[in-house]
């Protein structure tokens, strides 16, 4: 990254950040113009949009950011359980930022039919889309049993986002917390869940 950012990235990391902090209500175009040092004309002229047309940015730098780190994951070696443990990883050891993606996630309501369209179709492209083909390849190989592979590929998402690292800012006080072990072992008792099942070997 340059050590001086456009003012169009510089307008979209400063929106995304205060967007994870405070959700979509909570930030105002007057305070990104300010914060980034220009006047809000300028930000117009970045984001004919306005602050409809810098969420959308945000979105689509969060899903191109966020489908490069699954894309390595998911070429990292060969088996489905390597592929799904370098997944499941990414999580554990806090690769995404979860404030945001369910701030953006929230906020496309505030978008007209046809950008939110368009956010929620990169989203399912770049995110969902490459687990549901691998869980697809799982399941015609006959490494899992037959069933939906969107279903599995969710599932299995939604089992990972319990390894994100707990936010400092939680309402729980810090000696409280439960303590959470290397990322390399959650993400093993995960992947064997999701393989196994919870239920004791037989």
């Amino acid at each position: 990254m340059p050590r001086h950012p456009d003012t169009r990235s510089r307008a979209r990391d400063e929106f995304a950040r205060l967007l994870a902090e405070r959700g979509y209500l909570g930030v105002s175009l007057d305070e990104i113009a300010q914060t980034v040092d220009v006047r809000k004309a300028s930000l117009y002229h970045h984001f004919p949009g306005g602050k409809p047309a810098l969420l959308t940015a945000v979105a689509h730098h969060y899903i191109e950011q966020t489908s490069a780190v699954l894309a390595g994951a998911l070429e990292t070696g060969t088996t489905l359980r390597e592929r799904l443990l370098a997944l499941a990883g990414t999580y554990a050891s806090g690769t995404y930022d979860p404030a945001l993606g369910d701030q953006i996630y929230t906020a496309t309501r505030h978008l007209d039919e046809a950008a939110r369209s368009e956010v929620s179709h990169a989203y399912v492209d770049g995110l969902i889309a490459p687990v549901t083909a691998l869980m697809d390849r799982a399941v015609r190989t006959g490494e899992l049993r037959a069933a939906d592979p969107g279903f599995l590929a969710t599932a299995f998402m939604e089992l990972a986002a319990m390894l994100q690292p707990m936010p400092e800012e939680v309402a729980m006080p810090p000696g409280e917390r439960p303590a959470q072990g290397p990322a390399a072992r959650l993400a093993e008792d995960v992947v064997d869940l999701f393989l196994r099942g919870a239920a004791p070997e037989r």
